[in-house]
């Protein structure tokens, strides 16, 4: 149904990062998306905090991020995919 992934960060040593969520398309809405981020933060938690990067152009990802607690720090980059530039702005979480 989907999968999350999350390690060091690959721009600030010593934090976390949430490299990729993913949900089936047909399990939108049913909280599998939740579940993994829920699952994905407590792997995270062992660093004071983490980030995440999304295509800007990415509003549907974005609202989900954000309801999941993460906030938008004024990091942007511009990434070449599949021999596409695309830019992308960069999330934070942090720990208690």
């Amino acid at each position: 149904m989907g999968f999350a992934w999350t390690g060091d960060s690959r721009d600030e040593p010593g934090k976390g990062e949430l490299f990729a969520i993913y949900v089936l398309p047909e399990a939108w809405g049913s909280g599998a998306g939740s579940a993994l981020m829920a699952s994905a933060l407590e792997a995270l938690r062992s660093y004071s905090s983490a980030t995440l990067w999304v295509l800007e152009d990415n509003p549907r990802a974005r609202r989900f991020y954000e309801r999941e607690g993460w906030i938008l720090d004024g990091g942007r980059r511009d990434e070449e995919i599949l021999g596409v530039t695309v830019a992308e702005v960069r999330y934070r979480i942090t720990f208690d």
